[in-house]
């Protein structure tokens, strides 16, 4: 027997005529296929998912698949709100017209203090905004915004804007107003609606001045080349010292595999650049700056690493960085390298070039170029408690002196070391540990010394044989219950008696051995050294709390130590202690070392190092540092004092300190550096920033005086401002304002 087919599904047609039937407003039908519903329409869009419309008065057309709505309309959705007072919106290719619009979108992934830690929305409004498609907009004669007051504090007017969420909004002849002044003019402005804020588009400008470059404005274009790559390009301009260009590269390859560079050309003008009482002339003059570094994996324990510094003029490294450590590190640095590792043998190739300036014409040039070195970890012998293992290399070291790029003085080399080690752990007991070390190094030279000191082209040789022995206890351990502690359980309290002895044979030929200071390979033959200490470790556990068994915490370190050596030309070279390379004579004891570190919880902690010179200069070092991070609040201390001779000390005090208020809304820095033993500050700087509801300003003063390291320019004062616009956001410009940070 036949059956009838089965019906053919409702279209979103017949959806929608059954919604209008349905309608609590007054439903009016005008044939052949017009609707029309009076009141308070409240509809959903077919096929547009959790999007509906709300209106005074609603056309529908079937024919056309044509949507009219009227008086009130309200259209909501997923990606946003947008109110008008009338909208025609055609069914069949799910695009719209908006007449007198206003509308609201959320920008994903925002900074919350940015927008006074309200919902991160950006308002727009338009004669016409358009749905042209899925996510994209038109808006015509209109603006945009993330301020929320009636007269915002900022936004951006323009003639068009293409409006892209999850991409970016495009505008066109654009005004930014502040509080409704027109402010700025820009042909096209980008503003980022990614998820990830990587979109194509210029940079907030920073604007600064200085005594030494005058007034500035830094500009800067983002492009989002990919997921995985990026680059920013500068422009940099200043009124007394030319205009610069830079470019910044960065990109992820892989999960172990990145990098970044950055380029950067100064212009630099001539003239008279005046500090204090010190003039200086600087010439006409274009100079380069590169810096960058990568590291990439070849495989499983094999990597290669780059990384470079490079400023053509110390002009530029000196002068114009606003990063303090790069202003007071004149350096050139060019290096790479190798490293891989299969088992127990490792390989390491490294070429480093680095040249330190004095001042702007005197430099000094050391690294290696190359180092090529392997090594054998201990691995156990014949099953026994005996552990061998082996290091060799291959180093050309350079060592010279330049002045305007001429060798004045070359103290190169090359060197060849072998070293084959065994290693004897001698006791298994928890309370004392005995290790005992056995090592023949051999070392080749092709340079060497005269019998006057003076260097020579003639290679020598240099071998010997070093014991040493490091005993550890016997450790005493005393724990005890702290029953009336509220967070405390027990605590317990370490007692640590060390004690090595470390033998060097004679080195019979000594004296012929070429001088290696700069790279801390001075060895002292037919010497022992014999260094005891003692340490108190004092740690506690917290009681347990619910399912937590509570965790142990090292609150305090105290550690106390001295070494005596045989011959007192091995006290100039032991690096254990501060000042060993600076003693004017050899001694036969080392300072008295005391050694604290202080740390009852995760927010504060304090470390000190203390050297007493028991030869005759009393108090030697004093090391003191401390850190307190509460979240609120974030501050460092650093002091220290060193004492070479009576006559020649230093002492300088470090500080800075970061608050936070307003849930992060508002925040200052200040730090500080100053040179106590000759009663001067040789930097301080202070930042501000304070993020209204959407809008902010960040404020920026530095001040360094470098007397004494012979730069061109020794002092300047900067001051340096930028907007935050929520949403929009600021950046940092090449020579570091804010700390180089966007």
């Amino acid at each position: 027997m036949a059956q009838d087919p089965p019906a053919a599904p409702p279209s979103e047609m017949d959806k929608l005529r059954e919604l209008f039937q349905s309608s609590q407003a007054k439903v009016v039908f005008t044939p052949p296929d017009h609707f029309q519903a009076v009141g308070q329409v409240d509809l959903p869009i077919p096929g547009q998912e959790g999007t509906r419309i709300f209106a005074d008065r609603l056309d529908m057309f079937f024919d056309k698949q044509l949507l009219i709505a009227e008086g009130n309309v309200a259209f909501t959705g997923p990606e946003g709100r947008i109110s008008a007072e009338r909208v025609e919106f055609n069914l069949g290719t799910g695009t719209a017209a908006f007449f007198e619009a206003i509308g609201i979108v959320s920008v994903p992934n925002a900074n919350p203090a940015e927008f006074a830690n309200q919902d991160p929305d950006v308002y727009f409004y338009g004669a016409r905004v358009d749905k042209l498609g899925p996510k994209k907009y038109r808006i015509t004669r209109g603006g945009f915004s993330t301020c929320v007051q009636p007269t915002p504090r900022w936004e951006v007017t323009t003639r068009s804007i293409d409006l892209n969420l999850d991409d970016y909004a495009l505008a066109r002849s654009a005004v930014l107003r502040v509080k409704g002044v027109p402010l700025l003019y820009l042909p096209a402005i980008y503003y980022p609606l990614q998820e990830d804020q990587r979109s194509t588009g210029f940079l907030m400008p920073t604007y600064g001045t200085s005594t030494v470059r005058g007034g500035s404005l830094s500009n800067a274009f983002f492009w989002a080349i990919s997921r995985s790559q990026d680059a920013t390009f500068f422009h940099d301009w200043f009124t007394r010292a030319g205009q610069g260009v830079g470019s910044e590269y960065r990109y992820v390859a892989n999960a172990g595999s990145s990098g970044e560079v950055r380029l950067y050309r100064f212009s630099q003008r001539e003239g008279q650049l005046t500090t204090g009482t010190q003039t200086n002339v600087v010439p006409e003059a274009t100079s380069y700056q590169v810096r960058g570094s990568m590291v990439h994996s070849l495989g499983p324990g094999v990597s290669v690493r780059g990384r470079v510094d490079y400023a053509s003029d110390l002009i530029t490294q000196q002068i114009y960085q606003q990063s303090v450590y790069q202003a007071s590190n004149p350096i050139r640095n060019v290096e790479g390298s190798f490293a891989g590792a299969w088992g127990a043998l490792s390989a390491n190739a490294l070429y480093q070039r680095t040249e330190v300036f004095s001042s702007r014409s005197s430099s000094s040039l050391s690294g290696s170029t190359p180092r090529l070195s392997s090594a054998i970890a201990p691995t156990r012998l014949f099953g026994l408690p005996l552990y061998g293992s082996v290091n060799g290399e291959y180093a050309y070291l350079p060592y010279q002196s330049l002045t305007d790029g001429r060798v004045t003085s070359d103290n190169s080399l090359a060197r060849f070391d072998l070293a084959p080690t065994l290693r004897v752990p001698l006791s298994s007991l928890s309370y004392l540990s005995l290790n005992s070390t056995a090592a023949y190094r051999t070392t080749y030279f092709d340079r060497s010394r005269d019998q006057a000191g003076n260097p020579s082209d003639e290679p020598i040789g240099r071998s010997y044989f070093s014991f040493r022995s490091d005993v550890v206890g016997p450790v005493l351990t005393k724990i005890w219950d702290t029953p009336d502690n509220e967070s405390v359980d027990r605590m317990k309290h370490v007692i640590e008696p060390t004690f090595s002895i470390d033998h060097v044979t004679d080195i019979t030929n000594a004296t012929r051995v070429p001088s290696l200071s700069h790279i801390s390979d001075v060895v002292v033959g037919g010497s022992t050294r014999l260094t005891y200490g003692l340490n108190n470790r004092f740690l506690y556990r917290q009681r347990p709390t619910g399912t937590s068994r509570g965790s142990s915490q090292e609150f305090l370190t105290i550690g106390i130590q001295q070494t005596y050596y045989t011959n007192p030309e091995a006290s100039r070279w032991d690096y254990q202690y501060l000042v060993s390379t600076s003693r004017v004579r050899p001694v036969d004891l080392s300072p008295v070392a005391l050694t604290m570190r202080f740390a009852p919880n995760t927010a504060v902690s304090a470390n000190s190092r203390l050297e007493y010179d028991v030869s005759g200069l009393g108090l030697q070092t004093v090391s003191l540092g401390g850190s307190v991070n509460t979240g609120a609040m974030t501050a460092n201390a650093t002091y220290s004092r060193v004492v070479y001779t009576p006559s020649s000390k230093t002492s300088v005090l470090a500080v800075s300190d970061t608050m936070r208020f307003l849930q992060g809304r508002a925040s200052g820095t200040y730090s500080l550096s100053w040179d106590l033993a000759r009663s001067y500050v040789v930097s301080q700087s202070m930042t501000a920033s304070y993020l209204a509801q959407c809008c902010g300003l960040q404020v920026e003063f530095q001040q360094y005086n470098f007397q004494d390291l012979g730069f061109p320019i020794n002092a300047d004062r900067r001051f340096n401002f930028g907007f935050v616009l929520a949403g929009l956001g600021t950046f940092s410009n090449f020579f570091g304002a804010f700390g180089g940070q966007p």
